[in-house]
């Protein structure tokens, strides 16, 4: 297995160990990580603004803020378009605010993470009047294999967000030394099982078509065990569209696993008070959702029974394999996120791309479980596409990802849609 690297949305850095051959990629800001699957790396997609638009307030990237030394930054820089706070999307999703995932664990695999963690989310949570996090940071498999700062963003993205909106449950965030297959999947999906996950969040994957299908086939069975145990793997789809950053339509793995939820992306407008007001599908100059349908595995049983199809600029189908997304979040740079780093970058960074739905659709499953929802493993699919028409999900019928295009109902840009956590609640 080979090791994750990170690409820009302008200019993708793909960091390929010597034979390796699947790259992988951080999914869910506009700086990609990239991961090589048959070797040794997995990478990441991810969408945060081009750094010439990310605006730092407290001096030089990685120099500045408080894991510097000094003082949380306090004021928000201006915005590129806009970068939404919790309290925003919280209201924009209808979440439930009794529901916070209290007696829940939500596991978070990345690899490399962030030395300035701890302090960077202290500031997040004092930023957004966020109770202290119920965090332990592990690191099983060793030491980290040096640094990356892509990846350090992705960590503080990814515990800030799961966080704000699951607030009372406990996060485990598992460091891999880097960003192989074997870490990232073999290694710790089965530890956060073994310690008490009920969901695992993954922002990163590889395009499916970079490497053969049984390289990702003989890693099923790590998350269908983890699905036998209870647990709910959650993965983004992709910040590259339809061809995944390669030439012709591809899924992104482990996206396109069935046992996995996956996640696609959406431009997310508000009203003046903060409500939802409407959903496209995210495709700009910094990205688009991740989907359509695998190369690799069988329509899974949960698919077929909901008589989903695809669409396309030539029309409608039947798909024969795993379709992907299933369900979607807000994901465009330019309707991001605030996320509060200095392990790379001096403070606020604006960011976007799926791997920031992964973790919050992660919460809103803690969130049910927590409100005495059943659902697990095995069940949630079955759950989610039970919610096809129904007022606990804003079905996206705007914009396509290069390929695919969002309609009524399901479809393969934005899975049956996104959240009204509410509604879900009440209706599982």
């Amino acid at each position: 297995m080979e090791a994750l690297a990170h690409s820009f949305t302008r200019r993708r850095v793909n960091q390929l160990a010597a034979a390796a051959m699947v790259s992988l990629f951080i999914l869910g800001f506009s700086v990609l990580p990239v991961v090589t699957a048959s070797s040794s790396e997995l990478r990441l997609p991810n969408a945060v603004l081009p750094l010439e638009y990310i605006t730092h307030t407290n001096g030089k990237p990685g120099g500045g803020g408080h894991g510097g030394g000094s003082s949380c930054v306090t004021t928000l820089p201006a915005p590129t378009g806009v970068s939404y706070t919790p309290s925003q999307i919280e209201a924009a999703y209808g979440f439930n605010t009794a529901a916070t995932g209290a007696g829940e664990t939500i596991a978070i695999i990345d690899a490399y993470g962030s030395s300035t963690l701890t302090s960077d989310l202290n500031c997040f949570d004092s930023q957004f009047g966020l109770p202290p996090a119920n965090l332990q940071v592990v690191q099983p498999f060793g030491k980290v294999h040096g640094s990356n700062s892509n990846w350090g963003l992705e960590t503080s993205l990814d515990v800030e967000w799961a966080h704000a909106m699951a607030p009372a449950a406990k996060i485990l965030l598992i460091v891999t030394p880097s960003a192989s297959l074997q870490y990232l999947v073999n290694d710790a999906v089965p530890y956060a099982v073994q310690n008490g996950a009920s969901v695992i969040s993954m922002s990163w994957g590889a395009a499916e078509s970079g490497s053969s299908c049984s390289t990702w086939t003989s890693e099923s069975s790590y998350f269908a065990n983890a699905v036998s145990a209870g647990a709910i793997p959650v993965a983004a789809s992709g910040d590259s569209g339809a061809n995944d950053g390669t030439s012709s339509p591809t899924v992104n793995y482990p996206a396109s696993d069935p046992s996995v939820l996956a996640v696609g992306g959406t431009s997310l407008t508000l009203t003046s008070s903060n409500t939802w007001s409407s959903e496209v599908v995210w495709n700009d100059q910094y990205g688009a959702s991740g989907g359509g349908v695998s190369a690799c595995f069988s329509e899974p049983t949960y698919q077929s029974s909901s008589s989903i199809k695809v669409t396309t600029s030539s029309g409608s189908f039947y798909p024969l394999t795993r379709a992907v997304p299933d369900v979607a979040y807000n994901a465009d740079v330019l309707t991001g996120y605030w996320v509060y780093d200095t392990s790379g970058f001096s403070g606020w960074v604006q960011v976007g791309g799926t791997s920031a739905g992964a973790p919050q659709w992660s919460a809103i499953i803690a969130d049910a479980k927590s409100s005495g929802d059943s659902i697990s493993g095995s069940s949630v699919h079955t759950q989610v596409y039970s919610l096809v028409g129904s007022t606990a999900i804003h079905d996206i019928t705007g914009g396509n990802n290069g390929y695919y295009y969002a309609t009524v109902g399901y479809d393969a840009t934005t899975g049956v849609g996104s959240p009204v956590e509410a509604n879900i609640i009440a209706a599982w």
